[in-house]
């Protein structure tokens, strides 16, 4: 239906264009053309919903049920994120089947909408909108990456500390929205687009979940994707009168659903996530053994990136205590479910030092091990993508399957880190467990020792230290020998080992120190007086004691050696300690927001026990270690002279002059070698939620309007008057249709203008179309004003309430 372009018999017939000429010709009898210039009895019935509108309200209704699906994926996703999915998804088929009708430039005007398109699928995803600036792509990059390696190995719905693999999840949602919405509108012949591959994206979308997570309702899910394929394929060709066709269109969608039901209930996704992610993680991860044998290096040196730490704070990452020396190496102790309490571990009061109570995020990348790695005690272990069981030590938990690339977890942890003058007032009398050795007699062969064992033979004993005492007044060790079921001396044990030197050496540093700290601060001078760093060190020799040999022969290795012999020394003075091992902090890398551990960072050092502040890391590797070459100062260099500042020096990385990251931790540079420190820092990476970023994006949103509002009155300023005439009409059938008042055939705009005369300004709107199309040739073209225009939009509504009214307003909007 349309109304005929004829005014009364006399007007003057359309002389401006070609196209008004045909619109104009006489109508021939019982055929009366409409303004179209197409004989009202040949049109087609007029549609129950709009092509595009039709198929906008199908994406939008199947856009909306797989998102709501699909979010169950990831927890703590809520609806809202959906409506933001469906609405790029929606917006960018509107834009799309506006292009369509571009006579010009439609490719260009396509592939921009595709680009905004792909970028609002990104921002509604939940990707921390800083990201999708230039600079930051590769950090975008490499975050999407390590969340699609990671999606073939994660447990669903994601609750792991490591943000990505869940943003990676989201944005596979709303990319499978927005590509629909592209497919669905996409340019091509009659402008039909690719709606069955976008329907398939569509049912991937909602069925994935189901087959991943299961559903309790396959019935109703199946009903709803039948409805909303029934929608996004046919609604469009429903005519306003239904009838037969709308009955037809129930039944498909009943006899639908339930087929649908068996797709939800099937054994494979409609989109493998898994397999998509497959082949994106490394081809072969990364083990270590953390076994002492003092021999060369033979753990891997290839730069390869195993973790990111998401912390404040540098810190030694620690996998493993090892608390017992079986007179060869020191080792890990038997696990005791008992000991699993963190409260071992910490030192009484702990809760006032809340600077040292820390929080961190780890996330695997190349690392496959067990153990959950941490830093100092671990308090409390959240999110974790593994199943975790307390490993039997204090403060130290195992995942029941090893973590690999894609796990994560958040952590909280106890981690002190008192100055040199706060160490020197603390005792070390608590840990007493922690002041023994298992050591060979006689290097391992049978010896006698006559007033311990009675003259029995024996191969080794059992020494138990006493705490330390100010300038060696403490008593004599003790020795177990359980061959013989006899205890004596421990000194005597010592003598007739491969350690007499070592202890001896214990004998004379302990004379001279009147804290434990100066102990300490004794023992790690002594392995800075002519000891040297070296990956090789020279084998001890057939019979001699690697650590002994160590202190007293080479004075040559790396930190199993320097960490191994700084522990033994202190159990030997009364101070217990033991030997960790793990990884040194890293390098902290601004654009990815965490710190970067990789396989040269792989180390060993030692903790002691101090009464007032727990475990304390100390570190007696020289500087040029690799591993240490990344590590920050983590004891303060404020103190007194005889401080670890000036006794075990600061660490490479400040010896070096390399700078700090956000609270005072080596930074990475790009470009240089993996794990190389950075000349400058910056500040930390971080993520912006879109809601914050909403009225940024609603002021890019109306500025874009502008632009383009600006740029098209700009160019039908040059355009003719007939032009902008023929535009206004069509603009004028299209809003009697959108309002339910299509006209009868063979209306005519004057006959249009008298029906309208009870508002003049709304029949003037009228007249001045039918002027412009039917005026004189030499007259100049009337414009309808602004305010006509406003009495025609309110004539439209007339009488229909507050919904005829916004309807009003999307058929006759605001703008021209």
């Amino acid at each position: 239906m349309a109304v005929h372009p004829h005014a009364d018999p006399g007007a003057p017939l359309p002389s401006r264009a070609a196209g008004a000429s045909v619109r104009a010709r006489a109508a021939t009898a019982g055929d009366e053309p409409d303004w179209l210039g197409a004989p009202a009895s040949r049109r087609t019935p007029a549609a129950l919903v709009p092509t595009a509108a039709a198929r906008l309200v199908g994406l939008a209704a199947l856009a909306l049920v797989g998102g709501l699906e699909w979010r169950r994926m990831v927890a703590g996703v809520g609806a809202g994120r959906v409506l933001l999915w469906v609405a790029v998804a929606v917006a960018t088929g509107a834009a799309l089947a506006a292009a369509g009708r571009l006579a010009r430039r439609r490719e260009a005007a396509t592939l921009a909408i595709a680009g905004v398109a792909l970028v609002g699928a990104l921002a509604a995803s939940g990707i921390p909108l800083v990201l999708l600036k230039p600079a930051r792509w590769d950090q975008l990059a490499t975050g999407v990456a390590q969340g699609a390696d990671s999606l073939g190995s994660v447990w669903l719905p994601y609750v792991g500390a490591d943000p990505w693999p869940g943003r990676t999840l989201q944005l596979l949602g709303a990319l499978l929205c927005v590509l629909a919405g592209l497919l669905a509108f996409w340019p091509r012949g009659a402008g039909r687009g690719y709606q069955f591959i976008a329907l398939g994206g569509l049912i991937a979308l909602a069925v994935t979940p189901v087959v991943s997570l299961g559903t309790a309702r396959p019935l109703l899910i199946g009903g709803v994707l039948a409805a909303g394929t029934v929608m996004f394929l046919w609604l469009e060709r429903l005519p306003v009168r239904p009838g037969v066709g709308l009955a037809a269109l129930l039944a498909i969608v009943t006899a639908g659903a339930v087929p649908l039901a068996g797709v939800t209930d099937r054994e494979q996704p409609w989109f493998d996530y898994e397999g998509f992610a497959e082949g994106l993680g490394p081809d072969h991860p990364v083990r270590f053994d953390w076994a002492q044998r003092y021999g060369p290096i033979d753990w891997p040196r290839l730069h390869t990136e195993l973790l990111r730490i998401s912390a404040a704070d540098p810190a030694y990452w620690k996998l493993r205590t090892l608390e017992e020396f079986d007179g060869f190496a020191w080792r890990d102790r038997p696990a005791d479910p008992g000991r699993s309490d963190p409260a071992l571990d910490l030192p009484y009061g702990w809760r006032s030092h809340t600077e040292w109570i820390r929080s961190f995020r780890v996330s695997f990348r190349s690392l496959e091990a067990p153990e959950v790695v941490g830093a100092g005690t671990i308090l409390r272990v959240t999110r974790s993508t593994r199943t975790l069981r307390s490993a039997g030590e204090p403060g130290m938990w195992r995942a029941v399957r090893p973590f690999e690339s894609g796990d994560s977890y958040a952590a909280r942890a106890y981690v002190p880190t008192p100055t040199a003058s706060e160490l020197g007032t603390s005792s070390s009398g608590r840990h007493a467990d922690e002041l023994g050795i298992d050591i060979p007699i006689s290097n391992g062969g049978p010896a006698w020792l006559p007033q311990a064992t009675g003259g029995l033979p024996v191969r080794e004993a059992q020494v138990r230290f006493r705490p330390f005492a100010p300038y060696g007044r403490a008593d004599a060790p003790s020795a177990a020998y359980p061959e013989v079921n006899r205890s004596g001396d421990g000194g005597e044990a010592l003598r007739s080992s491969p350690y007499a030197r070592t202890w001896r050496l214990a004998q004379r540093l302990r004379k001279r120190a009147r804290t434990p700290y100066d102990y300490v601060a004794l023992v790690a001078g002594r392995l800075r007086d002519g000891f040297i760093y070296s990956e090789n060190p020279p084998p001890a020799r057939p019979g001699q004691a690697p650590l002994d040999a160590f202190l007293f022969d080479s004075r040559s290795g790396y930190c199993q050696q320097y960490a191994g012999a700084m522990a033994l020394l202190l159990r030997m003075g009364g101070v217990p300690a033991r030997v960790a091992v793990g990884f040194s902090p890293g390098g902290y890398s601004d654009r990815k927001a965490a710190w970067i551990v990789r396989d040269t960072d792989a180390h060993a050092w030692v903790e002691a026990w101090f009464d007032r502040f727990g475990w304390v890391a100390l570190d007696p590797t020289p500087p040029d270690t690799p591993a240490r070459s990344l590590i920050a100062s983590l004891i303060p260099t404020r103190g007194p002279a005889g401080s670890f500042a000036g006794t075990l020096g600061t660490e490479g990385a400040t010896a070096q002059g390399a700078s700090r990251g956000p609270q005072g931790g080596l930074r990475e540079r790009p470009g240089e070698q993996p794990g190389a420190p950075a000349a400058s820092g910056g500040g930390r990476g971080g993520g912006t939620s879109p809601w914050r970023a909403l009225p940024a994006a609603v002021a890019l949103a109306l500025a874009a309007f502008a632009a383009w509002r600006f740029a098209r009155a700009r160019r039908r300023r040059g355009e003719d008057g007939g032009r902008r005439v023929d535009r206004a009409i069509a603009e004028l059938e299209a809003a009697l249709r959108r309002t339910g008042r299509a006209p009868a055939p063979g209306l005519t705009l004057h006959q249009l203008e008298r029906r309208l005369r009870g508002s003049p300004d709304a029949a003037a709107y009228l007249r001045a179309l039918r002027t412009g199309r039917y005026g004189p040739v030499h007259a100049l073209p009337a414009v309808p004003t602004g305010a006509q225009r406003r009495a025609l939009r309110r004539a439209l509504a007339a009488g229909g309430g507050p919904a005829a009214r916004v309807r009003a307003l999307w058929a006759l909007p605001p703008w021209r």
